[in-house]
């Protein structure tokens, strides 16, 4: 099975995120980093990550500038918050945690764990678990057993061509 990847979205080196980033990365998912503090987020960057969502969720209610643009009382539009957070990119909470269909803001490592299918110790969801014995069956030596695929799906899709199919009540005369 091919190895989880993730995009991970930082501000900085702050050691919170290196945690949160070393956590990911014990549990084998490849990380795909970037610290929008040294490459900004632009803004069709901002609007494909954040998409459909709820940007008030996404907002650093601890950055100067989410009190200097005056964010705490009313949120402009999408496209002008969007904007604001391009032009400022400590707006953004982080880190921001993104699959190909999921997204996670935060360090909430129970969330990202879930998120991620991965262990909330960081180890991958399924290490440590024992495996479990799939008993095969095998066909007797006569040929009367059964092996996996009989040939016969039991609809009337799936017939052989040129054998014509016994109706039910004709069986055993």
């Amino acid at each position: 099975m091919a190895p989880k990847r993730a995009r991970y979205y930082t501000y900085g080196d702050e050691e919170h995120h290196k945690e949160i980033r070393k956590f990911i990365e014990d549990s084998g998912v490849l990380l795909i980093s970037r610290d929008f503090k040294k490459m900004p987020l632009s803004y069709a960057e901002l609007d494909k990550i954040l998409g459909h969502y709820h940007l008030g969720s996404f907002l650093n209610k601890m950055s100067k500038a989410y009190h200097k643009n005056g964010l705490d009382e009313k949120l402009p539009d999408r496209t002008e918050l969007i904007e604001m957070i391009a032009e400022d990119n400590t707006l953004l909470r982080c880190p921001l945690i993104m699959t190909s269909r999921l997204l996670t803001v935060g360090g909430d490592k129970k969330k990202i764990a879930q998120m991620l299918q991965i262990g909330a110790n960081g180890m991958a969801a399924d290490e440590g678990v024992p495996k479990p014995i799939v008993e095969q069956r095998k066909g007797r030596q006569n040929g009367g057993g059964h092996s996996g695929h009989s040939g016969h799906s039991g609809g009337s899709g799936g017939r052989r061509p040129g054998r014509r199919r016994e109706d039910s009540s004709s069986v055993g005369r």
